[in-house]
């Protein structure tokens, strides 16, 4: 039998208390955060949810409610007209004015956060200062099926109903990535989006969200796009390249060949490793969604990608990824089928 243990009241309130502080870790505050680049706002920024894609608009001032404690890199500002307003931003994305006396805790051994200038935040938003890529590719069935996502995606319905059927690995994007800033690379220049027709129809049946608009392309371009050299449509042509070398080799044939039911893990980067060499196995990490459908592929690429059918040639000199799988429970994936249940 356990053994239980009984602890008096005022002992759990104060481990309630001291775990509700490590687990909320933000503090009150008010001032205000001007923008300095239109930067993502997001709901949880741990997370990464963005409802409705909202950006920060630069030269605009927004009224902060708190800052997140670890190191004050996150503020939590009020954007006006927006479903759920309550929003947070990265520190780097704009200049902090506080109002003294108003941010709390203070006291001894308390750093207060640091009021900010836009010349502290440069690195990590200047274009081609990158040293890698990462290139994502989802799998579509999966994701529209059981990922988290906010809102309606076309594309999504349109694999309901039976309108698409994808049965190939497709695009999300063309991440460059710079190790000193982690993943707060990005947002480096105000460039607007303005893909040719000729490239949407080239491109739109691997990134399908683009047979029905252009907002995802946006907001990959906003944030990823505009920090390498290449234009718009030349960008998006190299994704669309690279997605088919990836799929056209051992990766997408043993993913297509376990359509419909469960993959291995272990037996997948086995074949890697045998078809294209163990550094590719070492650049390679699967994402789930729910813990064990398959969600999407990330291959890592080095800074100055040269497009080839040798998939170890293409990632030579890229960094390895630090693991294998993220959101995977068990050593087997469900690649899920296009089309109606």
């Amino acid at each position: 039998m356990a053994t239980r243990h009984f602890f008096p009241r005022r002992i759990l309130a104060l481990l309630a208390i001291s775990f509700s502080a490590h687990a909320f870790a933000s503090v009150r505050a008010a001032g205000t955060f001007e923008a300095v680049r239109s930067c993502e706002a997001f709901k949880s920024f741990k997370k990464g949810t963005n409802p409705g894609f909202v950006r920060l608009e630069p030269g605009q001032s927004y009224a902060i409610e708190e800052l997140n404690e670890q190191n004050w890199d996150w503020i939590r500002v009020n954007v006006p007209d927006v479903r759920e307003p309550s929003r947070w931003v990265s520190k780097e994305c704009g200049v902090v004015q506080l109002v003294p006396g108003e941010t709390g805790p203070s006291g001894p051994g308390v750093k207060p956060p640091q009021q900010e200038t836009p010349g502290g935040r440069a690195q990590c938003h200047t274009a081609n200062t990158y040293d890698s890529n990462v290139l994502s590719m989802s799998w579509q069935p999966g994701f529209c099926e059981h990922a988290s996502f906010h809102g309606t995606k076309p594309e999504c319905q349109a694999l309901q109903s039976g309108e698409l059927s994808i049965s190939h690995l497709t695009i999300h994007g063309l991440w460059p990535n710079k190790k000193s800033c982690g993943t707060r690379y990005g947002d480096c220049r105000q460039v607007p989006l303005s893909l040719s027709e000729d490239t949407l129809a080239e491109v739109g049946p691997w990134m399908p969200n683009l047979m029905f608009g252009t907002d995802f392309a946006t907001h990959e371009w906003d944030k990823h796009g505009t920090c390498q050299a290449r234009q718009d449509d030349e960008y998006f042509l190299t994704i669309k390249q690279l997605t088919e070398l990836v799929d056209r080799s051992a990766i997408g044939e043993f993913i297509r060949s376990n359509i419909g039911k469960e993959m291995s893990v272990s037996d997948f980067f086995a074949d890697v490793r045998r078809e294209l060499g163990p550094d590719v196995e070492q650049r390679i990490q699967l994402l789930c969604a729910g813990g064990r459908f398959l969600q999407e592929v990330r291959l890592s690429l080095p800074r100055d990608i040269v497009p080839s059918p040798d998939i170890a040639k293409m990632t030579q000199g890229a960094p390895r990824m630090g693991s294998k799988t993220s959101n995977c429970n068990t050593d087997t994936i469900y690649i899920e089928r296009s089309g109606k249940d």
